[in-house]
């Protein structure tokens, strides 16, 4: 249940920051019972009932927003070091699954936790619950942003191909036994997460200025066409956002490239799914043709440095896609990848990344044409 606010609050004596001008003046600030009521200079008046907020020596700045993260993560911070993005994709049955009702509840209660307490007000959270999302699951991580605080964007993660039959050739590639084993997996039918998310958009049980719904198909090599339409329909239906993670890993980029005869951006761009409503977690691996088809189709990209590095995905062009005109925020992706919930981290991970060229965008040109050359295509990439 949120709790009631005093009518009115004045904070007095502290510095807030105005970015526009890059100063941090002291003033005091009028608060109502939602929503700020005038700035203005040290000992303005203020209501007779106003509650008096202390802050000398403090600095007030907007809340930061978190373009991007996974709020069960909180519940596997630390694990795995030496992870790259396909074993922690392995592993996330174990990290990840078998959550009750109440686990669910206190991971995203964490999450919401740590990002507000380091200066973030508002989320958008790719949820994973298996085998799909559930009304009363959602229902639980809503509720507990809503008790710390934090507005989100609620997006459950889903696929309906597993990590196996995603990636080509990776069946083939495991040893006999092991084969045996995943094959037996299987993900949920797309019709069942379709199905579900219908229902949740239909009777969405949260204030949407506070939690809004959003769908997450998870990898487009982890969705089938069908599913990605099915979403593509859904959010314009309903007119929320989709989130998916696009083009994170060279393997994934490689992939795309191997299934579709095309990247997976412009695999995504033809099943028409590129628009104002999505955005492209990571986007490591988008070159200028991806970028620029997702420019003048109005998707953003959310920027994860910090666990980019850590996983060892790469570097994402981040600077070029803003000298290009596409949307750019920052993320922290979800504490299993990248053990924190701290934006101050990962603002500071996208300034220090963006000083480093590695020409990514011209290794992936490099990759298409090994691809594409007979003599080549059969070498180790």
């Amino acid at each position: 249940m949120t709790k009631k606010l005093p009518r009115h609050q004045v904070i007095r004596g502290a510095r807030v920051l105005d970015v526009g001008r890059r100063s941090a003046a002291l003033a005091d600030i009028l608060v109502g019972a939602d929503a700020i009521v005038e700035v203005g200079a040290p000992g303005m008046d203020a209501p007779a009932d106003a509650v008096l907020v202390d802050a000398t020596d403090r600095l007030i700045m907007p809340g930061l927003v978190n373009a991007h993260t996974h709020g069960h993560g909180s519940l596997g911070k630390g694990l795995g070091d030496k992870w790259s993005l396909e074993l922690l994709l392995h592993a996330s049955a174990w990290v990840s699954g078998g959550f009750t009702l109440e686990d669910k509840h206190a991971a995203a209660l964490l999450n919401a936790a740590e990002m507000v307490a380091k200066g973030c007000t508002a989320a958008y959270d790719m949820y994973f619950e298996a085998p799909t999302a559930t009304v009363e699951g959602l229902s639980a991580i809503g509720r507990a942003y809503e008790e710390v605080g934090v507005r989100v964007v609620l997006a459950p993660m889903m696929a309906d191909i597993t990590l196996y039959h995603a990636i080509p050739g990776l069946l083939d590639a495991l040893p006999a036994g092991h084969r045996v084993e995943v094959e037996r997996m299987s993900a949920a039918p797309h019709a069942e997460h379709l199905a579900v998310c219908g229902r949740m958009l239909e009777r969405w049980p949260f204030a949407r200025d506070r939690v809004r719904p959003a769908l997450g198909p998870t990898i487009p090599l982890h969705c089938s066409d069908e599913f990605i339409r099915g979403c593509r329909d859904l959010a314009e239906d309903f007119g929320c956002g989709v989130q998916m993670h696009l083009a994170e890993s060279k393997g994934q980029a490689v992939s795309g490239l191997r299934r579709y005869g095309k990247s997976l951006a412009a695999h995504l761009d033809e099943l028409g799914l590129l628009g104002p409503r999505f955005t492209a977690a990571h986007g490591v691996w988008l070159d200028d043709d991806d970028l620029a088809r997702m420019r003048d189709r109005g998707a953003t990209v959310a920027h994860n440095p910090g666990s980019n590095l850590r996983l060892g995905s790469g570097i994402a062009p981040a600077a070029r896609m803003l000298a290009l005109g596409v949307g750019v925020g920052i993320g922290t992706d979800g504490s299993a990848s990248s053990d924190n919930q701290n934006m101050f981290e990962a603002m500071r991970m996208a300034a220090f990344v963006s000083h480093h060229c590695i020409g990514l965008t011209r290794e992936h040109h490099h990759v298409q044409r090994r691809l594409d050359s007979p003599e080549e295509s059969g070498s180790s990439i």
